[in-house]
């Protein structure tokens, strides 16, 4: 691990209701803090109930971590690690996944490729006159739920 990594703390099962200025006073005590962020849910706004707090020294982190895991904090009980970088697969160039194409699960053969159906080939690879005899169409929609034509 490289230096600027070990001062940065992960912390978890914080309150949701916690400030960044709250948690930056609560870690001030055992070093400089440099960066407070709450990570927030990007839909609702609110607190995913997890910060990462990075210090000016490994030093400082190590201490807040040994003293403070494990401790309440405005009701919950604190769980704090040192952050691990992110790691995600590298992106194709179209933003996908790249790399090989994986099997889904749920159907089709181990692995074969099928490609995409036309249009025009809807209503027969999905059983079309099974399905309702094949003369079905809106107009007696109406009929066949006792509303009469309209």
């Amino acid at each position: 691990m490289n230096q600027q990594q070990n001062q940065k703390l992960y912390v978890g099962n914080l309150n949701f209701e916690a400030s960044e200025d709250q948690v930056r006073e609560l870690f001030g005590t055992f070093g400089e803090v440099q960066e407070v962020k709450i990570v927030m849910d990007r839909f609702t706004g609110r607190s995913r109930g997890f910060a990462f707090v990075r210090f000016d020294s490994a030093d400082s982190a190590a201490k807040a971590k040994d003293a403070l895991n494990g401790q309440p904090f405005q009701g919950k009980t604190l769980v704090i690690d040192l952050a691990r970088t992110e790691q995600r697969e590298p992106r194709g160039p179209m933003g996908g996944a790249g790399g090989e194409r994986r099997e889904r699960t749920g159907g089709g053969g181990a692995g074969e490729f099928r490609p995409r159906r036309e249009w025009g080939d809807r209503n027969e690879s999905r059983g079309g006159e099974r399905r309702g005899g094949g003369d079905y169409n809106r107009s007696d929609r109406g009929d066949r739920f006792g509303h009469g034509n309209r």
